[in-house]
């Protein structure tokens, strides 16, 4: 690899549409040859609109909504999903239907979830095919397995999730999604033994870990990248009016890091710990994020000749 190659990373967006749309115009914006969305991609929130008479209701971000007219529905639809929240338009029968059954109500709220995440793929098709770059999304711990099957159809979306690619003739990429165990039982989540076991099995597919890229969620244990809210009992823990803070990072991802030295490794997973940390000669990366507020933080990392040659925390 002659020229210098670009790679846009972001992670954490948890179904802000705003976030997906600026992903998506990084490329062009940054002049990336890839885009890379390293997990955590859907919302968990369902907001019901409610028609009532000839209006509808909602109630999100703790204030009530009414839209009189159907051009004001569609706004109020826009700006729940720019929050990254799903609107769902329903009666009021349905509406207490779903708050009756809760089996009813998480299978809605998959279906919702899963179209939401299919018209993400169709308008990345839309906007990045015969650009020449890139994109590549894989699924993290709090995405479901359904959402990781849905991007494994697209023919321009590319999920490599548990396995490698070729970025170029130089540099290939071992992804993995799944992190370490959490408090929240999230849906893609292992022990520390297992995940070490099962990121050796990716790494064995490369032909230099050395000249790679790790993509893993999950960030190194201890290493500052890692720090989130001590809790105890469900609650954050507090000393002298300042949030306690402690490593949550995983052993397993470290152990690999350091045992192989990729170029560089890719993370997320704690929104608050936005930074790096050198491991040995390895750079790892967690660009954090702030999708409840639309940012979208990521980070510019540049290649030649087979060589990481700078990076740059971004935010838009």
């Amino acid at each position: 690899m002659s020229a210098q190659y670009k790679l846009f990373y972001t992670s954490d967006i948890h179904g802000s549409e705003k976030c997906f749309l600026k992903f998506l115009n990084a490329g062009k914006f940054y002049k990336a040859n890839a885009l890379v969305l390293g997990g955590d991609i859907a919302g968990k929130m369902v907001v019901p609109i409610i028609s009532r008479s000839s209006r509808w209701e909602a109630r999100f971000l703790g204030r009530d909504f009414v839209a009189d007219t159907e051009a004001e529905c569609r706004e109020l639809e826009k700006n729940i999903r720019m929050n990254g929240f799903y609107p769902v338009l329903m009666t009021q029968e349905e509406h207490a239907h779903f708050h009756n059954d809760a089996d009813a109500c998480g299978k809605m709220i998959d279906r919702v979830v899963l179209a939401a995440i299919e018209r993400w793929i169709g308008i990345a098709e839309e906007r990045l095919r015969n650009t020449g770059i890139r994109c590549f999304v894989n699924a993290g711990n709090d995405d479901d397995d359904y959402i990781d099957n849905a991007l494994r159809q697209s023919d321009l979306v590319e999920n490599h999730d548990g396995s490698i690619t070729d970025l170029t003739d130089d540099i290939q990429m071992a992804v993995c999604g799944y992190s370490n165990s959490t408090p929240f039982d999230s849906p893609r989540e292992m022990q520390e033994e297992q995940l070490e076991a099962y990121i050796e099995e990716i790494i064995a597919k490369l032909k230099s870990p050395r000249d790679a890229i790790f993509t893993l969620h999950a960030p190194p244990y201890n290493t500052g990248i890692d720090s989130a809210p001590l809790l105890e009992n469900g609650r954050v823990v507090t000393s002298g009016g300042h949030t306690v803070m402690t490593p949550v990072g995983s052993t397993a991802v470290r152990n690999v890091i350091e045992r192989y030295q990729p170029l560089v490794g890719l993370h997320g997973h704690i929104h608050e710990s936005r930074g790096t940390k050198q491991i040995g000669r390895t750079l790892c990366i967690n660009p954090g994020s702030e999708y409840s507020e639309g940012v979208l933080r990521g980070v510019l990392v540049s290649f030649k000749r087979g060589q990481l040659i700078g990076h740059q925390l971004v935010q838009a």
